[in-house]
């Protein structure tokens, strides 16, 4: 990070109005290429000269030096906190808003280049050879379940999303080759959700695994595998990412079932929930 960046962050020795003008600097820096002192000082609610004062005093002869170098380095700084995924107390709204993009652009790319064309066929063809998908999820994986069933359900496809262990137990306990299984794991190492899988292949079903973790337990008890990227600390918010990831799987999925079914049918059908019910 640049000495310049630095010391608008940290602020030592600032005056309040100067605060302002570093945190509206920070927070504000890809407006400020066209920026006059005049028009900065009446949205710092400063005055003309307390912005040439502040540039002095950052060492540069007056505002528009100043203003080149600042918009050089926080251009810099700002890619180098995309490239790190990590948040921090130091970032502004604007840094946290271009990481979260950058955060959602590269899960999407990076279970795109994981996920390999054969696996979507062959997850398709399970699904469209199955009378009936089952979900099993635990947690927040619930709603990305949910999000997948609501799909199928558009494309002409039962389900089942049972919500506590018990109905989860039962359900795949069911000895019905017609239904598939849809298991949704992060770690691919839920002691539960092997108890459903180990459930169903004691009863002669496949699933379905959306995971982060190929060489996981349920992975090798999976008909097919969906691998979906994830982060490793909380501070790269490791759950959102395997959300955005699975998100997309599942997408690619409902596009892939809705071309062989017919986007004009789906329509129709959307239109008529659309003409009878009002939501």
């Amino acid at each position: 990070m640049s000495r310049l960046i630095k010391a608008l962050q940290v602020q030592e020795g600032f005056s309040e109005s100067e605060k302002e003008i570093a945190n509206f600097l920070l927070e504000n820096y890809r407006s400020i290429a066209a920026m006059s002192t005049r028009q900065l000082a009446q949205l710092t609610y400063t005055s003309a000269s307390t912005i040439v004062r502040f540039t002095k005093r950052m060492g540069f002869e007056g505002y528009t030096e100043f203003k080149i170098r600042f918009l050089t380095e926080m251009m810099e700084y700002a890619n180098q906190s995309r490239e790190d995924d990590s948040f921090t107390n130091k970032d502004t709204v604007r840094i946290l808003m271009e990481k979260v993009a950058c955060m959602e652009r590269s899960a999407i790319k990076e279970t795109h280049l994981h996920l390999e064309p054969v696996l979507v066929v062959r997850a398709v063809k399970e699904i469209i050879e199955a009378d009936h998908v089952d979900f099993y999820a635990t947690d927040d994986n619930v709603h990305i379940a949910n999000l997948a069933a609501v799909n199928l359900s558009m494309a002409d496809k039962g389900y089942t999303l049972p919500l506590s262990i018990s109905q989860m137990y039962l359900t795949s306990s069911r000895e019905n080759k017609k239904h598939i299984g849809f298991i949704i794991s992060r770690t691919g190492e839920n002691r539960m959700l092997i108890d459903v899988a180990r459930n169903l292949r004691a009863h002669g079903s496949k699933f379905i695994l959306i995971t982060s973790t190929p060489d996981s337990t349920l992975s090798k008890l999976a008909e097919v595998v969906l691998p979906v990227v994830t982060a490793s600390k909380l501070e790269e918010l490791w759950t959102r990412v395997f959300w955005i990831g699975s998100q997309y799987v599942i997408d690619v999925i409902f596009a892939a079932l809705l071309s062989r079914k017919g986007f004009k049918a789906v329509g129709e059908r959307e239109r008529w929930l659309r003409s009878n019910f009002h939501y």
